[in-house]
C-alpha cells in the first residue's frame, strides 16, 4: 500500500466529527480502537464488522477508562458512516431504514437493521498490516486522547499481552499433555494469565456451557459461562487449554464441588451423594450420561488425564 494512501487515511482519522461537549467521550475514535483491536487479534478476518458482543466488550473497556457516562456503541456504529470510509450494509428488507437515524439508537435495533459495516477496501488493507495499523492507531490516540494517552496505551498493551498469552496456550496443544504441570512456564502476571486462559476457553467453546449448552452473551460482552480448570490451577499450575472447559455458573460450581464430572467418553457423570429438588430442567440428575459439547477441533478436547484426575480426586462417590 502506498504512503499516499496511508497519509490520506491519517488525515481522515485526524478530522473525525466528534462530540466535543465537556465530559463527552469521543465515541468514534473509541469504536475504531476497538475494531482495530479485533482485527489485530484475527477476529475480523474479512472486511465485515458485525456489532457483536465481543466488539462491544472491547469498546466498553476503552470507554470505562475515560468517563462514567452511560455508553451506547450504537451511536458511533451508525454515525461513523458520515466519515465516508465506513459503510453500513442492511439486512434484507431494511434498506430504507438506514436513512432514519432516530430509529437506530440502540444496539439491538442496529443488529436488527444492519448486517455489518465495512471500511473502504484500501483502509481495511492498511489495518491488516502491522505497521500501518499501528500508525493509524497512534494517530487516533494522539489526536483524541492526549490527556489519557498513558491510560489508553497501557490498556492497549494489556490487551496485546492477554492475546499473546492466549496464542501461546493454543500452541501448547502441539505437545503431549502434562496433567500436573504445564509444558513450559509462560512468565507473565496473574491477571494476564487469568484473562488469557478465559479468552482462549471462551473462544474454543463459543461462550457455551459444555454441560448444558447454555449460551448467554450480552452486548456488553458479559457471558454466563466461565473458564473452568479441570485440575484446579492451585494444584497443577496448568493453564493448558486441555485442562480447561467452558461451564455456566451452576455447572462450574457443581464441577468444582464434585457433584458432576466427565467420563472417558465425554459424558456427564452425576454424583449419587447429594439431594436436589426443583424444576426438572435445572436438576443435575437429568444430565447423567449426557454427552458434553466438545470443541470443533479435537486437539482442544479436554485431556483424558485431567478428566481422570477429576474423577479420582474431586467427584463425590
Amino acid at each position: 500500500m502506498s504512503t499516499n494512501i496511508l497519509q490520506k487515511y491519517i488525515r481522515k482519522m485526524e478530522k473525525l466529527r466528534i462530540d466535543r461537549a465537556r465530559g463527552a467521550a469521543p465515541n468514534k475514535p473509541l469504536l475504531l480502537l476497538a475494531v482495530i483491536e479485533r482485527i489485530e487479534q484475527g477476529q475480523i478476518p474479512e472486511n465485515k464488522i458485525v456489532l457483536s458482543p465481543e466488539l462491544a466488550e472491547a469498546f466498553l473497556k476503552y470507554w470505562s477508562k475515560l468517563t462514567d457516562r452511560k455508553p451506547n456503541i450504537a451511536m458511533p456504529f451508525f454515525h461513523l458512516k458520515s466519515e465516508g470510509f465506513w459503510h453500513l450494509h442492511p439486512n434484507p428488507g431494511y434498506e430504507t431504514a438506514l436513512g432514519v437515524a432516530s430509529q437506530l439508537k440502540t444496539a439491538s435495533r442496529i443488529r436488527e437493521v444492519i448486517a455489518y459495516a465495512s471500511f473502504d477496501d484500501e483502509l481495511f488493507l492498511l489495518l491488516t498490516d502491522t505497521h500501518d495499523r499501528e500508525v493509524i492507531r497512534q494517530t487516533l490516540v494522539n489526536t483524541y486522547f492526549a490527556d489519557f494517552k498513558q491510560v489508553i496505551e497501557s490498556l492497549i498493551t494489556e490487551k496485546q499481552q492477554i492475546d499473546k498469552y492466549r496464542r501461546s496456550l493454543l500452541r501448547q496443544v502441539k505437545h503431549t499433555f502434562s496433567s500436573l504441570q504445564p509444558l513450559a512456564q509462560i512468565k507473565t502476571e496473574k491477571p494476564i494469565r487469568t484473562a488469557g486462559f478465559r479468552r482462549a476457553i471462551m473462544r474454543i467453546y463459543n461462550y457455551t456451557c459444555a454441560v448444558c449448552q447454555l449460551y448467554v452473551l450480552t452486548l456488553d460482552g458479559e457471558s454466563i459461562t466461565e473458564a473452568a480448570h479441570i485440575i484446579p490451577f492451585k494444584v497443577s499450575g496448568n493453564n493448558d487449554v486441555r485442562n480447561g472447559i467452558s461451564l455456566c455458573q451452576l455447572h462450574h460450581w457443581s464441577f468444582d464441588r464434585g457433584l458432576i464430572s466427565v467420563d472417558r467418553n465425554y459424558k456427564v457423570i452425576v454424583s449419587e451423594l447429594m439431594l436436589e429438588r426443583g424444576p426438572t430442567e435445572w436438576t443435575l440428575t437429568t444430565l447423567r450420561d449426557k454427552p458434553i459439547l466438545l470443541p470443533e477441533h479435537d486437539e482442544f478436547y479436554p485431556a483424558q488425564d485431567a478428566l481422570a484426575w477429576h474423577r479420582e480426586e474431586i467427584l463425590r462417590r
